[in-house]
């Protein structure tokens, strides 16, 4: 199949894993394309690329070559290296394995991409194998049969469980501010788009994009309408001021999300 990823991921991608192969020979057969540059929703000169590297072996001899690499990458080429055994075993049997986060690999990290959002992006997206001078690119066809329960079930979790708590900690650190003195603009995005992602999720049993997810609580919640879109348009690189009369807004969205969550 033609290459379907925007074409700044796929030339990016195609030199990384030509490089990849050649300092690593035979230790990656397949890389899968997750995140943002998946969903159609990555940003050039914003968005780091996340890939799962399907290894044959233990990488743990590679890893000092592929760091570089890693660290070389423009846009950041990050992601996680896993065997098909790993795979097959699900993320709660994994306990660590080599991931690169914004340029950095780690030997042996937690959590990250062992999660089952993943193993849900497993399933639905496009990967890469290197041949000859160039990449083949065909869709994936992992199935695991628990996934989408595990993310229905772990979304909903993680709403009750992770974001309620942030929003009584971020009500806290906002309850001395006036409505227009200025928030970080990471913050607004970060409180008013992780859990709406999560309810999408959590209802449909798929691994939506943040802009998707955006549009989607826009229509539902028309009161949250205008934030969430300078949210996107902040996320797109479109930089927007944000205070904490907005901060305040997306903690209500928050809560809104918790409650369909806990109900």
């Amino acid at each position: 199949m033609d290459n379907p990823l925007p074409p700044q991921v796929g030339e990016a991608l195609t030199r990384f894993l030509l490089e990849q192969r050649r300092i690593a020979p035979g230790l990656v057969s397949r890389a899968v394309v997750t995140g943002s540059a998946a969903t159609d929703d990555w940003h050039d000169g914003v968005s780091d690329i996340d890939v799962v590297f399907v290894v044959t072996r233990d990488p743990k001899d590679d890893l000092p070559a592929l760091a570089t690499l890693h660290a070389e990458s423009t846009p950041h080429i990050d992601g996680v290296y896993l065997t098909e055994s790993e795979i097959a075993r699900g993320p709660d049997q994994v306990e660590t394995a080599p991931q690169v986060v914004e340029g950095v690999l780690l030997s042996a990290l937690a959590g990250g991409q062992l999660s089952w959002a993943t193993w849900r992006e497993l399933e639905d997206g496009v990967q890469g194998v290197a041949d000859g001078g160039d990449v083949i690119w065909t869709p994936t066809s992992d199935r695991h049969p628990d996934t989408a329960a595990q993310v229905v079930a772990r979304s909903r979790d993680d709403l009750i469980d992770f974001w309620a708590p942030v929003g009584d900690s971020a009500e806290a650190e906002l309850a001395d501010r006036q409505p227009g003195d200025a928030v970080r603009s990471e913050t607004v995005r970060w409180l008013a788009l992780g859990p709406i992602r999560l309810v999408e999720t959590m209802e449909s049993g798929y691994i939506v994009s943040k802009t998707a997810a955006a549009r989607s609580a826009a229509e539902r919640w028309p009161e949250h309408a205008e934030l969430l879109d300078r949210v996107v348009r902040d996320r797109a690189g479109e930089r927007q001021d944000f205070t904490t009369a907005d901060a305040r807004q997306a903690i209500a969205l928050l809560r809104t999300c918790v409650a369909l969550a806990d109900s």
